[in-house]
């Protein structure tokens, strides 16, 4: 038995997942296996794996089933004590797992632990955070874990959770009816209504925002509509809901707000337009007191055209990564670049 099982669902990622798997066989004085579940790849993913003569490496091909059905799939078949999460496109950097195996064995009633992510380009480069957190770790209720998640959008990057496997045994694994994106903020829900959370606020993995990323692909209806699934387990809990009553109209107004984003982000500017029509209507006078600055701001960019926005999403990127190396440089950042071009 493993301490730690990394669980590694992968499609159509030969290319990429070399990288995920060696960022993990680096990772120094802890007790590991990598269950890599191959969810009906037509690349040449089986022989990449292959390729890797180390016993503690499993691999495991399904028909296709979605995400979350390789995860399970992946948790069932592992032995570990701990189960982290890996996304086959991201990248474990140094001592990742040690840190969080830490965490959980200092406090042993927290069900997960969590921690920032590195934003990583297609040539490499890092430009920034994903969802930036605080800087200072902390362990807290799980309800104040949910709390945050339900104003301000699920800001746990999945390839930085570690989970106790027998929380997961009592909660329940992934729920497969949920797409794109959705099933993990359903599984922290559920194991947060529970537990206590702790959060380290250092990175711990180099997460790659490209094209095909899962989070770049969302089909939006499909996302509202398990958010509300979501939303509605928390609200009508006899007693989350009580906690959260008073918050009810704010998550739903922000998660429009979102879903705009996403919408705008993807080019169909009717789409969040119509997202940023439902968020008025939530709270209409709270909203135009205390919200017209980015309303105006969001729906004027919904009559850009997409070229003009694509051309300057791109210009901010660029200058953050270069902001963020010149930082490295002055050692106000760790160096990674080398981690990043691995």
């Amino acid at each position: 038995m493993a301490l730690v099982s990394v669980i590694m669902p992968t499609f159509n990622r030969a290319p990429l997942i070399s990288a995920s798997i060696k960022s993990v066989l680096a990772q120094t004085n802890i007790d590991f296996e990598i269950i890599v579940v191959d969810d009906g790849s037509t690349d040449n993913t089986r022989e990449v794996i292959a390729g890797f003569k180390d016993p503690r490496i499993k691999y495991i091909y399904q028909e296709n089933s979605g995400v979350s059905a390789a995860r399970n799939t992946a948790i069932e078949t592992s032995t570990g004590k701990y189960i982290a999460f890996l996304d086959s496109d991201d990248i474990l950097v140094e001592k990742s797992l040690g840190k969080r195996v830490g965490v959980l064995e200092r406090h042993s009633q927290a069900a997960f632990s969590y921690g920032k992510a590195y934003l990583m380009d297609e040539k490499g480069h890092i430009f920034g955070f994903r969802k930036q957190q605080d800087e200072v770790s902390y362990v807290q209720e799980g309800r104040d874990e949910i709390k945050k998640a339900i104003l301000n959008g699920n800001q746990i990057p999945t390839s930085t959770i570690l989970a106790r496997r027998i929380c997961l045994n009592k909660v329940g694994l992934f729920n497969t009816s949920f797409k794109n994106g959705s099933e993990d903020f359903d599984l922290w829900v559920r194991l947060a209504r529970s537990y206590p959370v702790a959060y380290i606020g250092e990175p711990l993995v180099i997460y790659r925002v490209h094209g095909s990323s899962i989070s770049r692909t969302h089909r939006l209806a499909d996302l509202e509509e398990s958010n509300n699934i979501i939303f509605n387990s928390i609200f009508n809990d006899p007693e989350l809901g009580v906690y959260f009553s008073s918050e009810r109209s704010g998550a739903y107004l922000r998660m429009y707000l979102r879903l705009a984003d996403y919408a705008c982000g993807g080019g169909d500017m009717i789409a969040s337009r119509r997202y940023l029509s439902k968020a008025l209507k939530i709270k209409p006078r709270w909203f135009l007191n205390r919200l017209w600055s980015p309303f105006i701001i969001r729906y004027s960019k919904t009559l850009f055209p997409t070229d003009i926005l694509k051309f300057g999403h791109n210009t901010r990127r660029f200058l953050s990564a270069r902001l963020f190396r010149y930082l490295s440089k002055m050692k106000l950042k760790p160096s990674i670049q080398n981690k990043a071009a691995a």
